[in-house]
C-alpha cells in the first residue's frame, strides 16, 4: 500500500496494519482483543461507518470466500490500523487497506485468495489458470 517498513528490530516489536504483518493488538472492551475476531474467515474492519463496504463483502460472497465486517467505532484503534478499510485474513495477518472502497472488489478479493498473482509478479511457467503464463508447444 505503500506503507514504510516497520523498522525490523528483534528486540522491539513495533505494531503495524501494513499488509503482510500480523494485525495489531487492541482491546475492544470488556476484555475482548480485536485478534479475537480472527480466525474463521475474512475479517473486514471498518473504520469509517459513512463507507459501504457492500462491494466488498458481495465479492468474497460470490466467490465462497468467507468475510464478515466489523465496525470499529474506537479512534484510537483506527488510528492504529492507519486506514479506513482494512481486510484480515483468516490467519491474522493484513492482506490489503485503504481509506477506499476499490473499483474493481473482485479482483481484490481475487488477489487476497491468490487465484492471481500479486501485482508486479509474473506467473510461474507451469501456473494453471486464466493468468498463467501460456504453454509453449514442444515437439516430442
Amino acid at each position: 500500500d505503500g506503507s514504510p517498513s516497520p523498522a525490523s528490530d528483534v528486540a522491539v516489536y513495533t505494531p503495524s496494519a501494513r499488509p503482510g504483518s500480523r494485525a495489531p493488538h487492541a482491546w475492544l472492551g470488556a476484555g475482548r482483543s480485536i485478534l479475537d475476531l480472527f480466525g474463521k474467515g475474512f475479517v473486514l474492519l471498518c473504520f469509517d461507518q459513512r463507507l459501504d463496504a457492500a462491494p466488498i463483502l458481495g465479492a468474497a460472497r460470490s466467490r465462497s470466500v468467507p468475510c464478515v465486517m466489523h465496525d470499529v467505532r474506537q479512534p484510537e484503534i483506527a488510528r492504529l490500523y492507519e486506514r479506513k478499510l482494512v481486510l484480515v485474513r483468516p490467519d491474522g495477518h493484513v492482506a490489503w487497506r485503504a481509506d477506499h472502497v476499490p473499483a474493481d472488489a473482485a479482483d481484490l478479493i481475487d488477489r487476497v485468495r491468490g487465484a492471481v498473482p500479486a501485482i508486479g509478479r509474473r506467473p510461474k511457467a507451469n501456473a494453471v489458470g486464466p493468468h498463467a503464463a501460456p504453454i509453449k508447444e514442444q515437439q516430442v
